[in-house]
């Protein structure tokens, strides 16, 4: 046997270029759209497992942003950041997100919505985003499974222009935090930088109509966790504010009577934690290392006459 291949033939290979709601996205590593089935076992009393029924599916990625701090309304969506529990946030308009290469390969997924703000790395020489954002891409409005492109085009030989890629926005700097006006919490320096996990939750299960499958999503929660090596306050400052014994300690007791604002910033970009509490901290006895252990702060709901604030804002 004889094996030859023509390279006209070869797959196409290279980056992305993403748009999605007006923003201009790209990628710090590979991205990949799985176009994966669900599917449901079917079982027989005699025969056991026979064979597989196709399910409602969706299709779930994630971008890994490059270090980009720009189109701050797309990758930190008010419906997550404001969010209104039990929400559809889908909408009435199907918004597309395309992918093309420099070669002219592209897929336009018809339906796509932000799931998933990625976690942030905030220190110097890292680049901001240090997870990847998690997108869904449902099914178009008013379109059937077995319509064709009904969640998605692929083509070949689509236009690629070679512009947008805003180094200006890039950000790696160092971040100091404020915790409320708190002695020893006004300029918080860190070892290694700040953390932010944004914990991103959506109830489940999804908005499900038979025989089609997910048409929408409905918001749970986004309360974030930030964590630093904390370089500032003092041990006796930070027992104090952990409450893990004495004032505010009970059993029982609501975090959030002890918060504060937490706000980081590099100088010129802000992100502002609106309720904060320390719930972790440590002290490490070992040679060569501080003597303060991961400070840990968790964001709570917070409300002004009844109504629920923002959990976060950024700029």
């Amino acid at each position: 046997m004889s094996l030859s291949i023509s390279r006209a033939n070869l797959p196409g290979s290279g980056a992305p270029k993403i748009t999605y709601k007006g923003a201009t996205l790209w990628t710090r590593a590979d991205l990949m759209i799985p176009l994966k089935q669900s599917l449901k076992e079917q079982k027989s009393s005699m025969y056991g497992l026979v064979t597989w029924t196709r399910d409602g599916r969706s299709i779930e990625f994630e971008i890994p942003i490059y270090g980009f701090w720009q189109s701050l309304s797309v990758l930190f969506p008010s419906y997550i950041l404001n969010g209104i529990y039990g929400s559809r946030i889908f909408g009435l308009t199907d918004t597309p997100l395309t992918i093309v290469a420099r070669n002219g390969d592209q897929i336009v997924l018809n339906n796509v919505q932000l799931v998933g703000i990625t976690n942030l790395k905030l220190k110097a020489n890292e680049q901001i985003f240090s997870g990847n954002a998690k997108f869904v891409a449902l099914i178009g409005n008013n379109l059937s499974p077995n319509t064709p492109n009904s969640y998605y085009t692929i083509t070949t030989g689509a236009a690629y222009v070679d512009a947008g890629f805003a180094q200006a926005n890039f950000k790696a700097l160092a971040w100091t935090g404020a915790w409320g006006a708190r002695s020893g919490f006004t300029n918080i320096l860190t070892q290694d930088g700040w953390d932010i996990d944004w914990q991103v939750k959506f109830l489940s299960p999804d908005d499900l109509i038979d025989g089609i499958g997910p048409v929408d999503k409905f918001f749970d929660s986004c309360l974030p966790k930030i964590s630093a090596i904390v370089v500032g306050p003092s041990l006796a400052q930070l027992d104090a504010a952990v409450d893990f014994q004495g004032n505010n300690a009970t059993v029982g007791a609501d975090i959030a009577a002890d918060s504060d604002p937490l706000v980081l910033t590099d100088g010129t970009s802000t992100i502002t934690l609106a309720v904060s509490s320390v719930i972790e901290t440590g002290l490490v006895f070992a040679p060569g290392k501080k003597r303060i252990a991961k400070t840990t702060w968790q964001g709570t709901l917070g409300f002004s006459a009844g109504v629920p604030n923002a959990i976060a804002a950024v700029s």
